[in-house]
């Protein structure tokens, strides 16, 4: 079995909930039926160690040291900005960090690595100097993410870093998995790179998880959106609470997620927030509620939660945005709407069952027919075989 070594600028949590946890977990843990899989993690707020998940699977994850508290006093900030935990990261990898003294530890019996993300790649210093295969499995085209979310104008000032270092990372890898095909194009026209070797491996979900949908004992129609501490998905929550809970007082809204953490002052009489939920919690929820909204308008990637929501058998409002990526048919596999209208479309269908039970069923269906992750891992497979057999 070939040993494969995997780099992120954040762990996984087991079970993983939300973000990108959900595909840095499941992708490896399929993974690991073909390769023997070690992820390494920076951590700043979990706890440290080895984490064994399989005899072919396991993690980890280094806590912070004396290094981050340099860096941090550095740049006069901490991680608790979003745009700023990136970049402490990226700062990080210049020092000789616990990070660091681990990777070069398990580099030697690695036979290919893997990068997550463009923030720690200056802890792989032989990349591009030896013979180690390079692989690139990204979450979204983290420039073009960052251009648009990154507000601070300090950490704006750090934008040309960050192209550089995904540049070199999406120019030097022998492969670059990317998750739809437009942030393929995107990558490919921003970087000038080989189309040959940028792949689609989209992010998925795991059909068999979910729990039986109830009938229905809310008092009220009960939307759903979970998320993670994340700008766009605190941007959403910000819309809830302060636009859709108004217009639509005769809907309970249920949020759940990091995502809650800024309001958790918010008193709206039909507005819950539940902040993090374990996993279990989690699968209740989508059980129990009547339907799913993802009102996004920022972002990159493809939306973890979209698949989550169809596959769990939820009807789902969301704009284009919130679904990019996926070619979904409105009102086939979701019902469209944009900010300017969605109260508006929620009150036109939250009672008519018969396009509520449509859209459910067709979107379930097709979301569970082509992004589950064990057929994902199997096309991520084929593709790195052909690699390793040249």
């Amino acid at each position: 079995m070939k040993r494969m070594l995997v780099l992120n600028h954040f762990p996984t949590v087991y079970p993983p909930t939300s973000g990108g946890t959900l595909r840095y977990f499941h992708i490896y843990q399929e993974l690991s039926n073909y390769y023997d899989v070690t992820l390494l993690s920076q951590t700043f707020s979990h706890k440290g160690g080895l984490f064994t998940y399989s005899p072919t699977f396991r993690e980890y994850k280094a806590e912070k040291d004396s290094n981050y508290h340099k860096v941090v006093q550095k740049l006069q900030h901490n991680e608790l900005s979003y745009e700023f935990g990136l970049i402490i990261q990226t700062e990080l990898s210049k020092h000789p960090t616990l990070l660091k003294k681990q990777f070069d530890s398990l580099y030697d019996s690695a036979d290919l690595i893997v990068h997550e993300s463009p923030f720690l790649l200056q802890y792989d210093q032989y990349f591009g100097k030896d013979s180690k295969l390079r692989i690139y499995n990204s979450h979204n085209h983290e420039y073009k993410l960052a251009h648009q979310i990154w507000k601070n104008n300090l950490a704006r000032g750090y934008l040309p870093v960050l192209s550089n270092l995904e540049k070199k990372l999406v120019r030097g890898a022998d492969l670059v998995f990317s998750t739809s095909e437009d942030e393929k194009n995107s990558l490919i026209t921003m970087y000038n790179t080989n189309p040959s070797k940028i792949m689609v491996a989209p992010n998925g979900i795991q059909p068999s998880e979910w729990l039986p949908r109830t009938k229905s004992s809310n008092k009220k129609p009960t939307a759903f959106f979970i998320g993670a501490d994340y700008p766009p998905n605190i941007e959403s929550v910000e819309y809830i609470i302060n636009h859709l809970a108004d217009s639509c007082p005769e809907i309970q809204f249920v949020v759940a997620g990091g995502c809650c953490t800024p309001f958790a002052n918010s008193s709206k009489p039909n507005v819950r927030l539940l902040g993090r939920v374990r996993h279990k919690q989690k699968l209740r929820l989508l059980a129990e509620a009547d339907f799913a909204i993802n009102p996004m308008f920022t972002g990159a990637g493809v939306n973890l939660k979209t698949l989550e929501f169809l596959s769990a058998g939820l009807p789902l409002f969301s704009t284009e945005f919130g679904v990019r990526g996926l070619n979904l048919t409105p009102m086939k596999h979701y019902i469209h709407t944009e900010k300017n209208n969605f109260a508006d479309t929620l009150k036109r269908f939250t009672s008519d069952k018969n396009v509520l039970h449509g859209v459910s069923l067709n979107g379930q269906k097709y979301i569970n027919r082509h992004y589950s992750w064990k057929n994902i891992a199997k096309q991520i497979q084929v593709e790195l075989k052909k690699l390793t057999s040249n």
